[in-house]
């Protein structure tokens, strides 16, 4: 079983849809807009803040949890590290270890060809659109993509104003709720 999960850079982008799930950026050197706290009150169910990877892991693993801190995100809610495409286990562990050791759990999130290649931490939130990101994946892609060990979400299919993804339905119990 999944859940819908919706995440935009703006969180106005997300108004009047019916996800289950809204992520979000709250930090990272090259996160494009963070989302302040009012943005994550205006969605009263779960939450998943994403912060955007840099290059000083242990620093910015700091950082992160400062800023979960800051938003009121209670502890061992899951958070995720966006790497995009890149691979760099040394920073992925360096986050990963001081954003665990501050009391929350990592999601890795990266494209299907290379998220693999770094360390799970508490899981991988894979993103594969197929040939065409408008029409993204069938349920039968999504649904093989989610029978790798380490996945808990798969990012499907983009749109102009946000993104669509399915959730492990069981991995609710770790968000962050409004």
């Amino acid at each position: 079983m999944t859940v819908s999960m919706g995440d935009a850079a703006f969180a106005a982008n997300l108004d009047g849809t019916s996800f289950d799930i809204a992520a979000g950026y709250y930090g990272g050197p090259n996160a494009l807009h963070r989302w302040p706290a009012r943005d994550w009150d205006r969605f009263p169910g779960y939450r998943l803040p994403i912060w955007v990877g840099g290059q000083a892991g242990p620093a910015e693993g700091g950082q992160a949890v400062a800023a979960l801190e800051a938003l009121r995100v209670p502890r061992d809610s899951f958070t995720v590290l966006d790497m995009e495409t890149r691979v760099d286990v040394l920073y992925v562990e360096n986050f990963g270890r001081a954003v665990q050791d501050g009391g929350y759990r990592v999601w890795v999130y990266g494209s299907a060809a290379t998220v693999g290649s770094n360390p799970p931490l508490n899981g991988y939130w894979i993103a594969d659109y197929g040939p065409d990101p408008r029409t993204g994946l069938d349920q039968a892609q999504i649904d093989a993509l989610l029978q790798h060990p380490h996945c808990r979400a798969v990012q499907y299919r983009t749109g102009p104003f946000y993104d669509y993804s399915q959730v492990k339905e069981w991995t609710e119990g770790g968000m962050w709720h409004g």
